[in-house]
Protein backbone atom coordinates (compact mmCIF):
# COMPACT_ATOMS: atom_id res chain seq x y z
CA UNK A 1 0.00 0.00 0.00
CA UNK A 2 1.21 3.27 -0.97
CA UNK A 3 1.62 5.67 1.76
CA UNK A 4 -0.34 8.23 0.03
CA UNK A 5 -3.37 6.00 0.75
CA UNK A 6 -4.25 6.95 3.94
CA UNK A 7 -5.99 10.19 4.89
CA UNK A 8 -4.53 12.35 7.46
CA UNK A 9 -7.15 10.76 10.40
CA UNK A 10 -5.94 7.56 9.37
CA UNK A 11 -8.23 5.95 7.37
CA UNK A 12 -7.32 3.45 5.17
CA UNK A 13 -8.42 5.20 1.03
CA UNK A 14 -8.01 1.86 -0.54
CA UNK A 15 -10.54 0.27 1.95
CA UNK A 16 -13.23 2.98 2.18
CA UNK A 17 -13.15 2.72 -1.74
CA UNK A 18 -13.90 -0.18 -1.95
CA UNK A 19 -17.04 0.05 0.30
CA UNK A 20 -17.67 2.87 -1.96
CA UNK A 21 -17.74 0.27 -4.88
CA UNK A 22 -20.45 -2.15 -3.05
CA UNK A 23 -23.08 0.51 -2.40
CA UNK A 24 -22.13 1.96 -6.19
CA UNK A 25 -23.05 -1.31 -7.35
CA UNK A 26 -26.12 -1.36 -5.32
CA UNK A 27 -27.51 2.03 -6.45
CA UNK A 28 -26.65 0.70 -9.81
CA UNK A 29 -28.81 -2.10 -9.38
CA UNK A 30 -31.48 -0.44 -7.91
CA UNK A 31 -31.44 2.30 -10.88
CA UNK A 32 -31.60 -0.65 -13.53
CA UNK A 33 -34.77 -1.91 -11.97
CA UNK A 34 -35.99 1.75 -11.79
CA UNK A 35 -35.82 1.53 -15.48
CA UNK A 36 -37.46 -1.28 -15.88
CA UNK A 37 -40.84 0.00 -14.18
CA UNK A 38 -40.31 3.81 -15.83
CA UNK A 39 -39.67 5.34 -12.38
CA UNK A 40 -39.88 8.75 -14.12
CA UNK A 41 -43.16 8.36 -15.44
CA UNK A 42 -44.11 6.78 -12.17
CA UNK A 43 -43.00 9.53 -10.49
CA UNK A 44 -44.83 11.84 -12.85
CA UNK A 45 -48.23 10.92 -12.20
CA UNK A 46 -47.84 10.59 -8.35
CA UNK A 47 -46.83 14.44 -6.85
CA UNK A 48 -45.59 13.05 -3.81
CA UNK A 49 -42.73 10.94 -4.97
CA UNK A 50 -41.09 13.60 -7.69
CA UNK A 51 -39.51 15.16 -4.69
CA UNK A 52 -38.24 12.05 -3.25
CA UNK A 53 -36.88 10.65 -6.44
CA UNK A 54 -35.58 13.72 -7.13
CA UNK A 55 -33.60 13.61 -3.83
CA UNK A 56 -32.54 10.00 -4.35
CA UNK A 57 -31.15 11.03 -7.08
CA UNK A 58 -29.24 13.93 -6.05
CA UNK A 59 -27.79 11.76 -2.82
CA UNK A 60 -26.85 8.84 -4.85
CA UNK A 61 -25.30 11.15 -7.79
CA UNK A 62 -22.32 11.52 -4.35
CA UNK A 63 -21.50 8.04 -5.13
CA UNK A 64 -21.27 7.90 -9.19
CA UNK A 65 -17.67 9.64 -9.20
CA UNK A 66 -14.97 7.84 -7.26
CA UNK A 67 -13.04 9.69 -4.32
CA UNK A 68 -9.76 11.03 -5.00
CA UNK A 69 -8.86 11.08 -1.56
CA UNK A 70 -8.39 13.85 0.81
CA UNK A 71 -5.16 14.47 -0.20
CA UNK A 72 -6.00 14.64 -3.90
CA UNK A 73 -9.30 17.44 -3.25
CA UNK A 74 -11.70 14.68 -2.25
CA UNK A 75 -13.27 14.50 1.02
CA UNK A 76 -15.14 17.03 3.56
CA UNK A 77 -13.31 19.90 2.10
CA UNK A 78 -14.24 21.78 5.90
CA UNK A 79 -12.86 18.65 7.44
CA UNK A 80 -11.36 20.48 10.32
CA UNK A 81 -8.62 17.48 11.20
CA UNK A 82 -7.02 17.77 7.34
CA UNK A 83 -6.80 21.72 8.21
CA UNK A 84 -4.98 20.84 11.49
CA UNK A 85 -2.61 18.49 9.69
CA UNK A 86 -1.96 20.76 7.20
CA UNK A 87 -1.40 23.49 9.67
CA UNK A 88 1.24 21.55 11.83
CA UNK A 89 2.63 19.61 8.52
CA UNK A 90 1.78 16.17 9.74
CA UNK A 91 1.55 13.74 7.00
CA UNK A 92 -0.98 11.53 9.44
CA UNK A 93 -2.74 12.47 12.89
CA UNK A 94 -0.29 9.69 14.27
CA UNK A 95 2.25 12.79 14.74
CA UNK A 96 0.33 14.07 17.44
CA UNK A 97 0.26 12.93 21.07
CA UNK A 98 -3.15 11.93 21.08
CA UNK A 99 -6.59 11.82 18.73
CA UNK A 100 -8.08 15.51 19.56
CA UNK A 101 -11.83 16.39 19.93
CA UNK A 102 -11.74 17.17 16.03
CA UNK A 103 -11.78 13.25 16.16
CA UNK A 104 -15.58 12.94 18.09
CA UNK A 105 -17.62 12.85 14.65
CA UNK A 106 -15.35 11.12 12.60
CA UNK A 107 -15.17 8.57 15.26
CA UNK A 108 -19.10 7.69 15.22
CA UNK A 109 -19.31 7.13 11.63
CA UNK A 110 -16.28 4.95 11.91
CA UNK A 111 -16.97 3.24 14.40
CA UNK A 112 -15.25 0.11 13.70
CA UNK A 113 -11.88 1.02 15.17
CA UNK A 114 -10.10 1.70 11.86
CA UNK A 115 -9.07 4.85 12.58
CA UNK A 116 -7.04 4.13 16.04
CA UNK A 117 -5.76 0.87 14.83
CA UNK A 118 -4.01 2.54 11.60
CA UNK A 119 -2.86 5.67 13.85
CA UNK A 120 -1.54 3.26 16.62
CA UNK A 121 -0.11 1.38 13.55
CA UNK A 122 1.79 3.98 12.12
CA UNK A 123 3.15 5.26 15.26
CA UNK A 124 4.57 2.12 16.37
CA UNK A 125 6.04 1.28 12.79
CA UNK A 126 6.61 4.35 10.78
CA UNK A 127 4.06 4.94 8.14
CA UNK A 128 6.10 3.52 5.29
CA UNK A 129 6.41 0.12 7.29
CA UNK A 130 2.73 0.28 8.29
CA UNK A 131 1.73 0.74 4.60
CA UNK A 132 3.63 -2.07 3.76
CA UNK A 133 2.48 -4.19 6.21
CA UNK A 134 -1.49 -3.56 5.13
CA UNK A 135 -0.48 -4.10 1.42
CA UNK A 136 -3.91 -3.21 -0.06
Amino acid sequence: MQKDQFAYCGLNCARCRANFADIKDKINALNIAFEKVNMKEIVKAIPFMRFKYSGYKKFTTFFSAECPGCRNGGGNPFCSIRKCAHKKSFFTCAECDKLCSKFNTLLKIHDDGEIQTNISGIKQDGLDSYAEKLKV
